[in-house]
């Protein structure tokens, strides 16, 4: 199988559902993967009712997205993984573009391709693509690339980024994986918009900077690696550098704050 795509979801059974439906009409070597993440509005039992082998599916407790972002890549088979929010869309034309460079060899040295996505307006999210390939912190640190972008990546690689953790958190970003991924090899970068980006009611994006900051050790293990990239030379920007040193004590504090916290309520 070339692709797999894996989405996590909580309490969007109309909207998981219909994305679901939409992708499965069109052809393509491709599987959906689909982890609930202890939904209680009838999600498992809408998605069980779509029959097609491309879905896989699978549930449990409510653990937050990175549980859920891992149960759902546990269920891949393809050859490269895409990781999709249950807000997005994807267009046929775009899914098909994604299928082609999935079956094409890929330059040595590059571990997958990165896309544009759109508003729901039909406008490019962010600025374009300056090199053919480049790695994903030297995207946003040296070419100042911005905006909300979709990754395919291969497989083994992206298990490997996700293997190392941290394990327990509700939330890691996916900028952590993108920056351990960013520091073994590059990405094609492809000037084509592919889907459209929502940002619904009640989304993480809506109180980002709470969830970061409840979730500080992962944002921590972020900005070490992006300057363990410094460091290894995959991006130059002394600016983008002294930003990740900067943060880094403050969520320093905020993680051994949440572990005190946490050995406090445990012995209480």
């Amino acid at each position: 199988m070339l692709l797999s795509i894996c989405v996590p979801t909580w309490n969007r059974r109309e909207r998981v559902a219909a994305l679901v439906r939409d992708l499965l009409a069109w052809p393509g070597d491709f599987q959906l993967c689909v982890a609930i993440d202890g939904s209680t509005d009838g999600t498992e039992q809408a998605l069980r009712a779509l029959d097609d082998p491309r879905l896989a599916l699978t549930s449990g407790p409510n653990r937050g997205r990175a549980a859920a972002l891992a149960a759902a890549v546990a269920l891949a088979r393809g050859r490269f993984i895409m990781l999709f929010d249950d807000d997005d869309s994807l267009a046929a034309d775009g899914l098909a573009a994604v299928l082609r460079d999935c079956g094409a060899p890929l330059p040595e040295g590059c571990l997958g391709y990165i896309y544009h996505l759109a508003d729901e307006s039909g406008a490019r999210l962010g600025s374009l693509f300056p090199r053919a390939c480049a790695n994903l912190l030297a995207l946003r640190a040296d070419f100042h690339v911005r905006g909300d972008k979709k990754e395919v990546v291969l497989a083994e690689a992206l298990h490997a980024a996700m293997a190392a953790g941290p394990a327990g958190c509700r939330r890691i970003p996916t900028s952590l994986y993108w920056s351990r991924l960013a520091l073994a090899g590059d990405m094609v970068c492809r000037n084509q918009v592919i889907g459209c980006k929502r940002y619904l009611p009640g989304g993480m994006s809506r109180g980002i900077r709470g969830l970061k900051a409840a979730n500080a050790y992962p944002m921590l293990l972020l900005y070490l690696t992006q300057l363990r990239g410094f460091a290894r030379r995959r991006y130059r920007s002394p600016i983008f550098a002294l930003r990740a040193c900067m943060a880094l004590p403050v969520y320093a504090l905020l993680a051994g704050w949440s572990s005190w916290r946490g050995v406090g309520a445990r012995h209480a």
